[in-house]
């Protein structure tokens, strides 16, 4: 009989080891898939903004009269000017 109860120990102390590292497992993985989650939700955010500007670069490129927006980028990105057109430049803040 005592050999019985030797098992049946051995067994509860590997059930109970075995319940822990279950648990601990689940909560991790919990962790995980929170973490997963909140990064879909931020990528789902940057692809609906660069959805909205694909859609605004097609309807620029659709329209018939892009000049406006060419010399918008020429004004923004490169600095060119209108002819005639003054440029005040601030120095005050450098």
């Amino acid at each position: 009989m005592r050999r019985t109860r030797r098992v049946h120990s051995a067994a509860k102390v590997f059930i109970l080891a075995f319940s822990v590292y279950a648990a601990f497992t689940l909560v991790s993985l919990q962790f995980q898939i929170r973490s997963k989650e909140k990064e879909i939700a931020q990528l789902q955010d940057k692809i609906d903004a660069q959805q909205l500007e694909n859609s605004q670069i097609q309807d620029v490129l659709d329209s018939e009269d892009d000049t406006e927006y060419i010399a918008e980028i020429a004004k923004e990105k490169l600095g060119y000017v209108q002819p005639g057109e003054r440029v005040f430049v601030d120095i005050s803040s450098k």
